[in-house]
């Protein structure tokens, strides 16, 4: 049984919070991760973990989650759950190395808290970490942490001008539900630009050390993927579970991987063309695990 932390005995220190361009950041007490999780210490070796209002506000309230479970290892910057919304998931990366002690029952019943208390009652989960201190030199707190967030609003701002022509008067706020005022932006770059940029780095740098791929070569890659996925339970069980490593034996673009990590039945359609029975039902469920529906 896991120990009882400060927060249920109700004794949790409050963070110091700043605006920056209307998302709210800590600047006190938690831990940002560079792919918008939080960290906070509870104690010498426990943490609690969650996911950031920027995040949240980007991708807007979830239908439902793909959470890690109870005693099971993660480690920093490898994926361990995902958001799922509008049949679009989104992977995140963990804050910290550890053991899962215990998932928030609170987010299974109502997703949405995430995005409507993330730094409260919307937390994930407790981690027995194993690595802290090291983890924290990965981390970000204090004026680092808005001064992070303030690089990621003027990217986020520059990708929304450049792709629908969406410009904030100065002094403006980012409109919370940034995906579902402005669903042209695309699902799959909010992912891959702002929740995965460690992998995206690796991805691209893999890419650009190789001769570029042609459509037709990219369309065959994809096909293994997917046929190995039909066919063989274990790897269909690893890519569910979001392992990245399954698909360092395959020459995949960086939008090809992240479509298939986050189930984009779109950009699958669109770039490697029509799927078979197998396979559309492994990209579904993807789309909506069976243990998130």
């Amino acid at each position: 049984m896991s120990r009882q932390t400060n927060q249920e005995k109700g004794q949790r220190e409050q963070p110091q919070m700043l605006e920056v361009f209307g998302f709210q950041v800590p600047t006190s007490v938690y831990y940002l991760h560079r792919g918008h999780a939080w960290a906070l210490p509870e104690g010498s070796d426990q943490v609690r973990v969650g996911l950031d209002d920027f995040s949240q506000k980007i991708l807007g309230p979830a239908d439902a989650l793909k959470l890690p479970e109870t005693g099971k290892s993660y480690f920093q910057d490898h994926i361990f759950m995902a958001q799922i919304r509008q049949g679009h998931k989104a992977p995140f990366l963990a804050p910290v190395d550890g053991i899962i002690e215990k998932i928030n029952p609170k987010v299974i019943k109502k997703p949405r808290l995430i995005h409507d208390d993330p730094y409260g009652e919307g937390w994930l989960y407790l981690v027995q970490a194993n690595n802290l201190q090291r983890n924290k030199d990965n981390l970000l707190s204090g004026e680092a942490s808005a001064a992070w967030i303030n690089e990621e609003s003027h990217r986020l701002l520059g990708l929304m001008e450049t792709a629908i022509g969406v410009t904030l008067p100065d002094g403006g706020a980012v409109a919370d539900d940034v995906f579902g005022h402005y669903p042209e932006l695309g699902w799959r770059a909010l992912v891959q630009d702002f929740l995965l940029p460690i992998l995206t780095r690796s991805w691209r740098r893999k890419e650009e050390a190789e001769p570029p791929m042609d459509q037709e070569a990219l369309r065959r890659e994809v096909f293994r993927v997917l046929q190995r996925a039909s066919a063989d339970q274990e790897f269909r069980r690893t890519l569910m579970d979001m392992k990245t490593e399954a698909l360092a034996a395959y020459k995949l673009s960086t939008a090809a991987q992240t479509a298939i990590l986050s189930g984009d039945l779109p950009w699958l359609n669109e770039h490697i063309g029509d799927l078979t029975q197998k396979q559309l039902m492994f990209v579904l469920s993807c789309l909506v695990p069976a243990a998130a529906a």
